[in-house]
């Protein structure tokens, strides 16, 4: 179980400030706290999301979606994806955070990236239920990264004072050219399931240099020799997606 435990403590008292009592909480939370704790992180997600639903996140990609392909046919596409890269689907929050919370050791040195992060759920799930130095999400759709920005500007103003660890940002990137999340990243969550094989390749190649110790967590296996090489998988678990349920498998660098 990760020992990352002062954000869920702080969001459950809704912001103490008395280090001596988050110590103890970090010494001592019960499971049924960590479960008090997780229904609080699920509520607290509803309500930030309040107004930027899955279906609206759906119908912003694919406006999003449409407007890229424009652009590939204009030559102005730096990278070529498939359309099945660019479907957009979220992963199960509750899932999500149990296996944040009891299968990823952390703590506030560590850096959490999401590479293709949509309307941001996954990255502020892991904002609430850890103690990450900084969450990032990055994503390649403008009217996606526009959205997750907005949630963000609702979260700094209604919910970061609540948190012992408030960093969270969102960069409107291709996953290939931002080359924080293989520098810093210390765990790194890729929605890889519909991703092609060429990509897949790419981001294997830039996997293997992350740091020792670091986490990656997958919806679908990497295959190539040189990745798994360097990464251990240490664990395979289901989890509920938008679509049904998948598969996540978690990786470790050697």
């Amino acid at each position: 179980m990760s020992k990352s435990t002062e954000n869920l403590y702080s969001l459950l008292k809704d912001g103490v400030n008395d280090n001596h009592t988050r110590a103890e909480a970090n010494r001592n939370i019960s499971d049924d706290m960590y479960q008090l704790a997780q229904k609080k992180v699920l509520h607290e997600l509803d309500s930030l999301y309040e107004e930027y639903t899955f279906a609206t996140a759906k119908d912003a990609s694919l406006t999003d979606d449409l407007q890229r392909r424009i652009s590939k046919n204009n030559g102005t596409c730096e990278h070529e994806h498939t359309e099945d890269s660019l479907v957009y689907g979220e992963i199960d929050l509750k899932g999500f955070c149990d296996l944040l919370m009891h299968h990823i050791p952390h703590d506030s040195d560590d850096v959490f990236y999401d590479l293709g992060s949509g309307s941001g759920r996954a990255v502020f799930a892991a904002r609430f239920v850890g103690d990450f130095r900084e969450c990032v999400g990055i994503e390649l759709l403008s009217n996606l990264h526009e959205m997750a920005s907005s949630v963000r500007s609702l979260y700094r103003f209604q919910y970061q004072h609540k948190l012992i660890y408030q960093n969270v940002n969102f960069v409107c990137s291709d996953l290939l050219d931002y080359d924080g999340w293989w520098k810093d990243g210390t765990v790194v969550y890729i929605p890889n399931l519909l991703f092609d094989d060429n990509l897949k390749d790419q981001i294997a190649e830039k996997a293997v240099r992350m740091r020792t110790g670091a986490f990656l967590i997958c919806l679908k296996k990497f295959e190539g020799a040189a990745f798994n090489s360097v990464f251990e998988l240490v664990q395979e678990r289901p989890v509920a997606m938008s679509w049904g349920e998948s598969n996540t498998y978690i990786y470790q660098r050697q």
